[in-house]
């Protein structure tokens, strides 16, 4: 039997695993993609077929089906991490040996093509090429937004005829709209400042590193650097929490009021008076608002109504804790605390089980979880005593009534003192800690000043933002794979190399 001259060729399996080594970051990015958009919908399943017996054992195993296999289709999530690491990492090759070419032909030198800048440029320009069309596959579709239009559901159920003739007529006068990837582009933006904030901070350094006036400069800068920015990401988070809720995503919304623990009625008096609907000194119609809470806690009426009580007294914020502003931050932590170990104890064990071998890896693991329902419990009471600090304690006395009245501190003023003073509060956690949760309140924060949709004639920019930002981070993961932070270093740093 005549054997293969190839088959055992050192050159042609070197070939051959080069090429299957080139696939692997393709096939990483694409297995990621479909386990980070497909395990939550597997979750949830299981949870709605679990808790209910309408359903037979077929159409339960069909929908589990459906679930599993949703992302396995072109216009998906999977298909674009793919698309995205896929172009970067073969690009370059195909761009590279290109160039080559074209130098020998025009007789130029092909070596200056393996120096460090231009090994970057082509990165970056290949990273920036596959960022820009990969854009596309999450965008196909046309955004569908539901509750555009105010009425459509009423007027869809109490007169179907007319909801018909306006939609018709909306159908040649309505713009098409995108933000389908919105958060995804603010997610990459972010992390590419903060690679560039990095690469920038690590370049100076180097320069002035024989300099002793900066080595306490560069010693504190880098972790006071994590925590302004989670600073003022959660003052604006908080911010639209408080006046703006339809900015931050419903399940964001939710858990920060599981977390605060705050009678509705208050708040809504608060965006009232920001709204000059409730007015102090005036009888604008809103006493019955207040009234039904001094009812519910025992107080006197009075308390409620605006144009008797200038301003509303603390006992009210503070919600039947008494009228020690001190006590009900000692109660607000030790409440939000409790809260806190419930939740993050059993995460903790949970994500490190398999890595506790010893009561000693168990007790440091309860010391993080309870660090961080620490940092969570420092965060409700900060706010809440800032506030008071703010209307009530130190805010009349610094300033007077005539010039900062009352109105003006329950129109903003006493929630932006606790917006701007709640964050400061991850000090209490781990460097590395701050890092990730700055990083991760970041893109929510830019979410809530940006639009969530807009007009799709605007899509291009949205486009070379989140193109310029992935050719950023791509680059440094192959160039400078430690300056790219947290989680998604060491993600992304697994799939490229």
């Amino acid at each position: 039997m005549k054997r293969n001259p190839t088959a055992m060729d050192p050159v042609a399996l070197t070939g051959r695993r080069h090429r299957a080594a080139q696939l692997q970051p393709v096939l990483r990015a694409y297995a990621l993609g479909y386990l980070s958009s497909t395990t939550p919908k597997v979750i949830s399943c299981l949870r709605r077929l679990c808790g209910t017996n309408e359903l037979t054992c077929r159409q339960k195993f069909e929908e589990l089906l459906q679930a599993l296999t949703g992302a396995l289709r072109l216009e998906s999530f999977p298909t674009f991490c793919a698309s995205l690491v896929g172009g970067s990492t073969l690009l370059p090759v195909l761009v590279l040996r290109g160039l080559q070419i074209l130098c020998r032909r025009f007789g130029a030198d092909p070596k200056r093509l393996s120096s460090r800048g231009a090994s970057q440029l082509i990165q970056f320009t290949a990273a920036f090429i596959s960022a820009w069309f990969s854009f596309q596959i999450l965008n196909r579709k046309p955004l569908s937004l539901q509750g555009l239009y105010g009425e459509a559901r009423e007027e869809n159920a109490l007169n179907p005829s007319l909801y018909q003739r306006r939609n018709m007529l909306h159908q040649h006068t309505r713009p098409q709209f995108a933000g389908r990837t919105m958060d995804l582009t603010l997610f990459t933006f972010t992390r590419a400042l903060d690679s560039i904030a990095c690469v920038s901070w690590a370049w100076s350094r180097q320069k002035r590193k024989h300099d002793p006036r900066w080595s306490r400069v560069d010693s504190i800068i880098p972790r006071l650097g994590d925590s302004a920015v989670f600073a003022a990401s959660a003052a604006v988070v908080m911010w639209a929490w408080f006046y703006v809720p339809e900015r931050l995503p419903r399940s964001y919304r939710k858990w920060i009021g599981d977390v605060a623990k705050v009678d509705e009625r208050l708040i809504e008096a608060l965006r009232r008076a920001r709204r000059s609907v409730f007015v102090y000194g005036k009888d604008t119609g809103q006493a019955s608002l207040l009234e039904s809470m001094c009812k519910d806690f025992g107080w006197p009426m009075e308390w409620g109504n605006p144009a008797k009580t200038i301003p509303i007294p603390c006992e009210m914020v503070h919600m039947g804790c008494g009228p020690s502003c001190e006590k009900h931050a000692i109660s607000r932590f030790v409440t939000t605390f409790k809260f806190a170990c419930a939740t993050y104890i059993p995460l903790q064990i949970a994500f490190r089980f398999r890595s506790i071998k010893s009561m000693a890896s168990l007790r440091r693991a309860v010391s993080d979880a309870l660090r961080s329902s620490s940092f969570l419990a420092s965060f409700v009471t900060i706010f809440y005593y800032s506030v008071c600090l703010a209307r009530t304690r130190l805010g009349p006395r610094i300033f007077d009534k005539k010039t900062v009245s009352p109105q003006m501190w329950d129109s903003g003023l006493c929630v932006g003192a606790g917006c701007v003073m709640c964050g400061w509060s991850i000090l209490v956690e781990h460097a590395k800690k701050r890092q990730e949760i700055a990083l991760f309140v970041a893109p929510r924060a830019a979410a809530t000043v940006l639009p969530r949709f807009y007009d799709k004639k605007y899509q291009h920019r949205e486009r070379a933002t989140f193109a310029i930002s992935a050719a950023v981070l791509l680059t440094c993961l192959r160039e400078c794979p430690d300056m790219v932070r947290g989680v998604l270093g060491r993600i992304g740093r697994s799939i490229v190399n």
